[in-house]
């Protein structure tokens, strides 16, 4: 529950040693190079990337190869396909591996020509297909004309026409057909209508008039045979790319073998890029080249000592952090609050310098969500579902972080679910043990429901205002953390203490007679108030010199409320999506009660229709809250608890060998 204190490696080495140097930092993934300034009389390299980058697209070439033709086999019908994976490689690889893989390069790149060759065919025939459908859609005007279109040509005295007019325009060409001197059939088609005719010489140029006029478009075939029989043609020549395009996709699946090759080998050039990125970094002369990183200060005397036995000319020192340096962000968490940590990336990381808001993040977050699902049933699938996948999968290294955290929020559901009394959204039998354990039911009593919000938003409002009080403190502006944000806390107390008041005169709790200590509680409240209020008016007096600064900032500070109590409402979105579930989940439950008892008759056959539709609902409104919860649960986090004290201007620790994109590196 805190950032990892880091040192800053400094290294000279002998040039000779500078690929084993690199290999063994990329192995201890305990590394991450930085700029360094050039010493006069050094420089830095310049790296080409264009044969790295050529290689690495063959690689992703032969993945996407792969990917496409298993597409296309998996959509013919009963084909049975090994199961592959696109995605990133479930397990840890050696270094030594990606270098077995990238001594197969040429093989492998043989292999990616072949698969371009194949890949170049099955684009043209997807290409010839095309032209043929096309080509078929254009003849299917002229399918009810014997007549080859060959035969549509001029002769010694005659002209001929062939082509199409609107098929709207109809009935009208056929009333002006008898005006036109030639001989004019017509031929019904799909959105056309085919118009052949045949005219004397010296009467072409007016029937060429007249079939302008009805937007006449002439034939552009001239094949020696019938619309239908090209058509044929076409199928025949259409069915042999097919079979060929299948041929194809048979061949591609001698390929699948290599999908995992291909895979290491995308990565093992992606380290490559990796250590060329680092070399930039670094500065050299002929003979020796110097190198700095950043490095946990715990790994720090393994590292130097794993160096020092495999690097004869080396000199190695380690230095902590100076002001104007930035060094990157590791979190050291348990893994209840590390499960959250992506939540904070996503954000942005902590600086160096700055506060961990894990274990508060994972508590609020923790609590939050199962207040917006509060259902139990959900809960408990949630919570089991991921913990099974954690468990049969075992994602290596911090892949399964997400699915942990939406395991732990699964356990603060059902938590919530029983004290709401939410289970699938069914009715509890009176007296019974769910019933017991039941506080109160949030569709029966909804302002309990929205008090309980908002005091759970204050909880969270008033952590972040003392932890950015505790912070200003630190820093050495004691006055200020002291008066302007630990005013709001006490304000904030003052609340709590009033709270059990507002739930009596609200309605939300009920009593025959409010308990003394209620009136005791409230009248400290007051006191707290103003003590606070007057607070963060100091607060905003502090540090000021000049009268009407002084009152302006005194004045900015009580107007700044408005934000305070606009940002405490936004936890009304608890109280809604709280009780959104709970509503959604019992109108399922009553449809398929309206299905079994209205429809069926009470007959245990309407439960045949009544299960798929209670599984499709709540799967439904489950999924939909899981998706609504996680999406203003995070928002809740970085809207309203980080805008009091959390900046998030840090970058996370990247070791070289962080770059792999397919598979995880074992370091």
């Amino acid at each position: 529950m805190a950032v990892v204190r880091v040192k800053r490696l400094g290294m000279l080495a002998h040039a000779g040693e500078r690929d084993a140097i690199m290999r063994l930092l990329t192995e201890s993934g305990a590394a991450e190079v930085a700029p360094m300034p050039v010493p006069d009389g050094l420089k830095t390299e310049t790296a080409d990337f264009y044969e790295l980058d050529s290689k690495t697209a063959k690689a992703e070439f032969g993945i996407y190869f792969i990917k496409e033709i298993y597409k296309l086999a998996s959509a013919e019908e009963g084909k049975k396909l090994p199961r592959l994976n696109f995605k990133r490689e479930n397990k840890l690889y050696d270094l030594e591996e990606y270098y077995s893989v990238k001594a197969e390069e040429n093989f492998l790149f043989a292999k990616t020509d072949e698969m371009k060759a194949l890949m170049s065919e099955m684009v043209e025939s997807k290409s010839r297909l095309s032209r043929i459908r096309a080509e078929k859609e254009q003849l299917k005007a002229y399918l009810n004309i014997n007549t080859p279109f060959s035969a549509f040509v001029p002769s010694r005295y005659t002209d001929s026409f062939l082509g199409l007019i609107p098929s709207e325009r109809r009935e009208e060409f056929n009333e002006k057909i008898g005006e036109i001197p030639a001989e004019i059939f017509t031929f019904d088609s799909v959105g056309a209508v085919a118009v052949a005719a045949v005219c004397l010489k010296e009467n072409t140029e007016e029937l060429t008039a007249a079939l302008t006029a009805f937007e006449f478009q002439r034939c552009a075939f001239d094949y020696a045979c019938t619309a239908s029989e090209r058509c044929r043609v076409l199928d025949g020549e259409a069915s042999e790319i097919e079979k060929r395009r299948k041929g194809i996709v048979s061949e591609g699946e001698s390929y699948f073998g290599l999908l995992e090759k291909f895979k290491i080998l995308y990565d093992a050039y992606s380290l490559d890029k990796e250590t060329m990125k680092a070399g930039e970094m670094s500065a050299r002369t002929g003979e020796t080249f110097m190198l700095e990183a950043w490095v946990p200060a715990a790994k720090a005397e393994s590292l130097k000592k794993t160096l020092a036995e495999k690097c004869e000319y080396l000199f190695i020192e380690f230095r902590d952090p100076t002001e104007d340096e930035t060094p990157p962000t590791i979190l050291k968490n348990n893994k209840f609050a590390g499960a959250f940590e992506d939540i904070i990336a996503m954000f942005g990381m902590p600086g160096y310098r700055e506060r961990d808001p894990s274990i508060f993040v994972a508590i609020f977050y923790f609590l939050f969500f199962g207040i917006m699902i509060s259902d139990a049933g959900y809960g408990l699938l949630l919570a089991i579902g991921c913990f099974l996948v954690l468990k049969i999968k075992k994602p290596v290294k911090n892949s399964g972080r997400m699915l942990t955290m939406f395991a732990f929020c699964g356990i603060a559901t059902v938590i919530w679910g029983a004290l709401f009394g939410g289970w699938f959204s069914i009715t509890l039998r009176e007296g019974s043990l769910l019933d017991k354990i039941k506080w109160f039911n949030p569709m029966d009593e909804p302002l309990k429901m929205f008090l309980l919000a908002i005091g759970a938003g204050a909880v969270q409002m008033a952590v972040g205002f003392a932890l950015k009080g505790v912070d200003e403190i630190k820093s050495g502006h004691i006055a200020h953390g002291i008066f302007a944000q630990f005013g709001w806390v006490v304000i904030f107390i003052a609340l709590g203490l009033l709270f059990p008041t507002l739930t009596i005169f609200l309605g939300a709790v009920r009593v025959s007679e409010t308990p003394a200590w209620v009136s005791v509680c409230a009248d400290v409240a007051l006191y707290f108030g103003l003590t606070g209020f007057a607070m963060i008016i100091v607060g905003g007096v502090v540090g000021k010199k000049n009268v009407i600064k002084a009152v302006g900032g005194a004045f900015g500070s009580v107007y700044g409320s408005i934000n305070v109590v606009s940002d405490l409402l936004s936890y009304s979105r608890l109280f809604g999506l709280g009780l959104t579930t709970g509503v959604i989940g019992y109108v399922v439950n009553m449809l398929a009660d309206l299905i079994v008892n209205t429809f069926f008759g009470g007959g245990w056959y309407g439960w045949i229709v009544a299960v798929p539709v209670l599984i499709v609902g709540h799967a439904f409104n489950m999924s939909i809250n899981l998706l609504g919860a996680y999406v203003h649960d995070s928002r809740l986090q970085y809207v309203e608890f980080f805008g009091r004290f959390y900046e998030g201007h840090g970058h996370a620790f990247r070791p070289l060998g962080a770059s792999t994109r397919y598979t995880y590196l074992n370091n």
